[in-house]
């Protein structure tokens, strides 16, 4: 078990930084032909990192870093958790009048130099560090950064991945911000299954999505199934408005302490051509590697059927859920679809679901069970309400009989007492109607 104390960590990477230190005095001083105990850095031992376990040593340990790799690494990571680490040095060598690599914001050029000197052939080999399928980059530890004022790959800046700066400082990954870049809002509650009244074929059928939250790592690597099958696991929830479909994707994620995040449509889906991919491009990207719940709520207005191409508009609009269709099956994590209305989804959608899940509106029975639920320990309610009557002659769902319970129970604190009184109780459901155009 990995312990996500800070200090772990912070012992670590001063014992890292320490000798990113020492590799940095050595080769300066090979460099300018002075006198050293070693013939390369590299003769320098890396800290065992041994003592406690901490985030720092799992990633490294995890990802099996050479001597070479934890030199880049650190090299990333020291002007953002010690920017005055090489101070004393740098003033040294600028008493000294002799030239040295960029260290302050360090590039790849100064990797190389650290790693190989002059020596040509060493740092061609050394190049491999940083090409996209390195453990460095693929696992997106760092990043040589490029913008226009870089002429090349010597002269990108590196930086480590903001999640890997979170983890190595903080212990914990910080949640991204909603906005037009990452259009995705995290859904919590503070409700639990008890809470949640559903029909035991749904009930039944939902603990099928908790299994694998808790198994699916172990089928898919322990088992060796994830050469066999696709990863991820995706499920349709489907029913009428209130039924309870965002509330159980948010106990799941609950269930597992796993974040949940309900995608924002109205973001997502542009009329302009190719930028609906663009916002789909930057959720997807953002939850890669990450063990979030990605709830796709009113699905239908995204994963629409496709049609038959007749205009450049339906070309575009099937590329889109063409697209779609791609990134959800390659996610490693949950997605949920909820939809009202199930027959409106792209049925290559339907197939690839490993769950579809009805949400029905709930009988009188279940109906009874919320309203019995719904009340506050601390209110009452008068004489005249009678709940198994209100079940029997109201067909509402679970959110519309929530709606009521809020409105009677504002009425009461209104009136400055905690009865709940049968008219403002009729009153609240004849409001639920109104909404669907319905008359009690």
């Amino acid at each position: 078990m990995v312990d996500l104390d800070y200090k772990y960590n912070a012992r670590h990477l001063a014992e890292e930084l320490a000798w990113l230190k020492e590799v940095v005095k050595t080769r300066y001083m090979l460099h300018h032909g002075k006198k050293t105990s070693c013939r390369d850095v590299l003769e320098i031992p890396s800290p065992s990192l041994n003592g406690c376990n901490s985030l720092y040593s799992e990633v490294v340990r995890g990802c099996r870093l050479t001597a070479e790799e934890r030199v880049v690494l650190i090299l990333a990571l020291y002007p953002h958790i010690a920017p005055n680490l090489l101070d004393s040095f740098l003033k040294e060598i600028a008493a000294e009048k002799e030239d040295t690599p960029m260290l302050q914001t360090p590039t790849v050029d100064t990797a190389l130099f650290l790693l190989a000197g002059d020596n040509l052939e060493k740092r061609f080999y050394y190049y491999r560090l940083f090409e996209p399928d390195s453990i460095l980059i693929r696992e997106e530890l760092i990043t040589p950064e490029q913008d226009d004022t870089t002429k090349g790959l010597l002269e990108a800046r590196l930086v480590p991945s903001k999640d890997v700066l979170a983890l190595f400082t903080t212990g914990r990954l910080h949640p991204p911000r909603y906005s037009h870049e990452f259009p995705a809002q995290r859904i919590t509650t503070e409700l639990e299954w008890k809470d949640l009244v559903l029909p035991a074929r749904t009930r039944a059928q939902v603990e099928e999505i908790k299994i694998w939250l808790k198994h699916g790592r172990t089928l898919l690597y322990e088992w060796g199934l994830k050469k066999k099958i696709a990863p991820g696991y995706r499920c349709l929830l489907y029913g009428p408005p209130g039924t309870g479909k965002t509330l159980t994707a948010t106990l799941l994620g609950k269930d597992r302490g796993l974040d949940v995040y309900r995608i924002d449509l109205s973001l997502v889906v542009s009329k302009f051509i190719g930028e609906t991919e663009k916002n789909l491009k930057k959720i997807f990207d953002a939850a890669h590697n990450r063990d979030w719940i990605l709830f796709f709520d009113e699905a239908d207005a995204l994963f629409t059927k496709r049609t038959e191409v007749q205009t450049a508009h339906d070309r575009f609009s099937n590329q889109e859920v063409a697209y779609l269709l791609h990134r959800v099956e390659e996610h490693t994590g949950l997605v949920i679809l909820a939809t009202n209305r199930k027959g409106n989804l792209d049925e290559a959608f339907l197939r690839r679901f490993q769950c579809m899940i009805e949400f029905p509106m709930p009988t009188k029975e279940e109906r009874l069970r919320i309203w019995q639920k719904g009340f506050s320990e601390k209110s009452v309610l008068e004489k005249a309400v009678n709940l198994e009557e209100l079940a029997e002659r109201y067909e509402l769902t679970g959110a519309s009989i929530m709606n009521v319970v809020r409105y009677a129970s504002l009425m009461a604190l209104n009136e400055g007492s905690n009865v709940i009184r049968a008219p403002h109780i009729l009153k609240g459901i004849e409001k639920e109607y109104t909404k669907e155009g319905r008359t009690i």
